[in-house]
C-alpha cells in the first residue's frame, strides 16, 4: 500500500456503480443524494470520508441512470476498470463494494443482501460487501446500522488485518465418539455451570435462515422430521451428527444436561426436538429474541446477525445442501458465539433486565397455560373474531387495489351481456356471430326463416352465416388472495422474475412465496405496496386461525 495512504487514509477503497446527474456534472462520484447519504452514514461511523477512496464501477453516466441488467453493464464495466480504477484496487487492503453492480465487478456474481458483511479474498486485498447508499436512501433506512458496522469492519480489518480463526468441528463422528463428546461437555458443565450448550436440526424444508414458526409453505409436516443435530459449547468448536437411534445416548445426555441451552427460534426447533421424543432440560436462550430486543429494526436471521456478532466468520450459509454436516455444525457454533455477544451487549445497554422479565420468566408461565388451558370469555372472543375479520376483509381490498386489473385472475367471461352487471369488468373482445344471411339479424330464431302464404318472408330459407365481430365483453375478477398461483400470474404479467428457494430433496429451485420470499421482495421493490399487505394479511390470517377463530365457528359456539 502507497505510504502517504498509509499515514493518511484507512486503505479502504468504496466502490460504488456509476455516476447520476450531479455526479457528471461536477466529475466526482457521490456528489448527489446518494453522495449526501454516504457522507452521513462515513460520520455516524465515526469516521473521516476524506480518508477512503471512493470510486464508481462505471466512470460515466449511464443512459437514463440505468446500469444493473442492462446488457452494456459487463462491457462498461470491464472497460472502467481497465482504463480508470483497477490499478487503485492495490492500493487499499479492503476493497467495500456497494450494491449489486460494483459486486459483480470484483467477484463475478451478485446477490449482495446475502454476501454483505462477510469478509472474502479479493487476490491481494480483502472484499467487504454492503448495500448502496441509495438503496438506504429510498426508504430503507434500517439498513444504516448495517452499513455503518460493515464501514467500521472494513476500516479495522485494513488496520489489523484478520486474526486466525482455527475450527474444531466433529462432523459425522461415530455414535461412540459422539458420546464422548458429549461426556467432555457435561464434565466441563460440571466445571464451569454457566456454560451454553447451543444446538441446531437441520430438518427437510427448512429454509437456510429459517426466522420464522412457519414450516415450508409446500410441505407443511416435511419440517416434523428431523435428518441431524449439531451442537457447541466453546466457540470455533462444534459437533454434527444424524438424528439416528444409534446417537440417541448422546443426544439425551446434551440436551438432558443441567445447563442453559441455546437455539436461534426456539418456536421451531424446540417443539420438533420434543415430539420425536427427546425432553430439553435447563433454561433455554432463544438467541434470536435476544437480538430482537437489543435491536428490533433489524433482521433477525443468523446468516445477518453473524456478521455483526461474529465480525470474521466466513459464509456459509449457502453450503447447506453441499456440505450439511459442516452448515449445522456451523450454525450451532455460530449460535453460541452470537449470544455470548448479544449477552454482553444486552448488559452493558441494560436490557438484560428486560430480556430476563419478559423472556425467562414469562415463557414457563406460558407454556404450563398452554399445556394445562385456561377460561375463555366466548363473547369477547366472537366479537375480536368479528372485528379481525373485517380487518381481513379491508386488508383484503388493499390488496386488490394494488394490484392492476392485467394481473388480476379472470373467474369467469360472460357470453352474452349479462343482466346486471355490477362488479364486472368489460373490456373489447371478439365472438362469433350467428346472423341471417339476408337481413343481417343477430341470433335469429328458427320462425325468423318461416314461409308463409299471406305474407311474403324474404329471409325464409336465407340460412344463418357466422362472423367474427367485435364486441364489448364482460367478466367477473377472481377475489384476490396472495397464493402462490395468483401471486404467480401477477409476477409473470408485469414482468417480474419469479422468486426460487432451494429444495434439498430433489436440488432444483422451485418458486415459492414463502415469508422470506415476501420480505425479500419488499426490500427489492420498495415501492411496490402489494408485498407489505401480504405479510399483513397472513399475519392476520394466522392469528385468525391459531388464536381468535372466524366470526361463524365462535358465534355457533355461544349458541351451542
Amino acid at each position: 500500500m502507497n505510504p502517504s495512504l498509509a499515514e493518511h487514509g484507512y486503505g479502504v477503497t468504496l466502490l460504488g456503480e456509476a455516476l447520476g446527474e450531479d455526479e457528471a456534472n461536477e466529475g466526482k462520484p457521490f456528489v448527489g443524494r446518494a453522495g449526501f447519504r454516504l457522507s452521513r452514514l462515513i460520520a455516524w461511523a465515526g469516521l473521516d470520508r476524506a480518508r477512503f477512496d471512493i470510486v464508481n464501477s462505471a466512470w460515466c453516466r449511464p443512459p437514463d441512470n440505468k446500469l444493473e441488467g442492462e446488457i452494456y453493464e459487463l462491457p462498461a464495466v470491464a472497460h472502467c476498470k481497465a482504463a480508470h480504477w483497477g490499478h487503485l484496487l492495490y492500493r487499499s487492503k479492503v476493497v467495500v463494494p456497494m450494491g449489486n453492480v460494483a459486486l459483480s465487478a470484483l467477484t463475478g456474481r451478485k446477490g449482495i443482501l446475502s454476501t454483505r458483511g462477510y469478509l472474502e479474498d479479493g487476490n491481494g486485498f480483502h472484499i467487504l460487501s454492503t448495500v448502496h447508499p441509495s438503496f438506504i436512501q429510498r426508504g430503507q433506512s434500517k439498513w444504516s446500522a448495517a452499513f455503518i458496522n460493515d464501514l467500521q469492519k472494513a476500516v479495522k480489518v485494513a488496520r489489523e488485518g484478520i486474526p486466525p480463526q482455527v475450527l474444531s468441528y466433529s462432523l459425522d463422528p461415530s455414535p461412540a465418539e459422539a458420546y464422548a463428546w458429549a461426556k467432555s461437555y457435561r464434565s466441563w458443565l460440571d466445571l464451569n455451570p454457566g456454560t451454553y450448550l447451543a444446538f441446531d436440526i437441520e430438518t427437510p424444508g427448512k429454509d437456510e435462515d429459517e426466522d420464522s414458526n412457519d414450516p415450508d409453505e409446500d410441505a407443511p409436516d416435511a419440517t416434523w422430521h428431523i435428518d441431524r443435530i449439531g451442537f457447541s459449547y466453546q466457540g470455533l468448536s462444534a459437533i454434527s451428527f444424524p438424528w439416528s437411534p444409534e446417537y440417541r445416548a448422546a443426544i439425551s445426555l446434551l440436551l438432558g444436561s443441567p445447563g442453559s441451552k441455546v437455539v436461534w427460534n426456539a418456536g421451531f426447533d424446540v417443539p420438533r426436538i420434543r415430539r420425536a421424543g427427546t425432553d430439553i432440560a435447563g433454561t433455554i436462550h432463544d438467541g434470536m429474541v435476544a437480538w430482537h430486543i437489543l435491536h428490533s429494526d433489524l433482521p433477525k436471521r443468523l446468516g445477518f446477525v453473524a456478521t455483526f456478532t461474529c465480525p470474521y466468520q466466513p459464509r456459509w450459509k449457502h453450503l447447506s445442501g453441499s456440505k450439511p454436516a459442516f452448515y449445522n455444525a456451523t450454525d450451532a457454533d455460530v449460535e453460541l458465539r452470537s449470544m455470548v455477544e448479544i449477552e454482553g451487549e444486552l448488559r452493558r445497554t441494560g436490557l438484560w433486565e428486560v430480556y430476563q422479565r419478559d423472556v425467562l420468566d414469562l415463557e414457563p408461565i406460558l407454556v404450563h397455560m398452554h399445556q394445562k388451558g385456561m377460561p375463555v370469555d366466548l363473547e369477547i372472543r366472537a366479537d375480536r373474531a368479528g372485528k379481525l375479520d373485517e380487518m381481513l376483509r379491508e386488508t383484503r381490498v388493499k390488496m386488490e387495489a394494488s394490484v392492476p386489473l392485467g394481473a388480476r385472475r379472470i373467474e369467469h367471461v360472460y357470453k352474452s351481456t349479462p343482466k346486471n352487471t355490477d362488479g364486472l369488468q368489460v373490456r373489447e373482445g371478439t365472438r362469433l356471430i350467428r346472423r341471417c344471411a339476408v337481413c343481417g339479424a343477430e341470433r335469429p330464431r328458427a320462425d325468423h326463416f318461416k314461409r308463409t302464404v299471406k305474407k311474403f318472408n324474404p329471409c325464409a330459407d336465407a340460412g344463418v352465416r357466422e362472423t367474427e365481430e367485435r364486441v364489448e365483453e364482460f367478466y367477473r375478477l377472481a377475489e384476490f388472495a396472495p397464493s402462490g398461483l395468483q401471486l404467480r400470474h401477477y409476477h409473470e404479467v408485469i414482468g417480474r422474475p419469479l422468486p426460487t428457494v432451494f429444495d434439498r430433496k430433489t436440488r432444483t429451485r422451485k418458486v415459492s412465496f414463502g415469508e422470506r420470499q415476501i420480505k425479500d421482495l419488499t426490500l427489492k421493490y420498495p415501492d411496490d405496496i402489494l408485498y407489505p399487505l401480504i405479510l399483513q394479511f397472513r399475519q392476520l390470517q394466522k392469528v385468525a386461525g391459531t388464536y381468535i377463530g372466524y366470526p361463524a365457528q365462535e358465534t355457533s359456539k355461544l349458541s351451542s
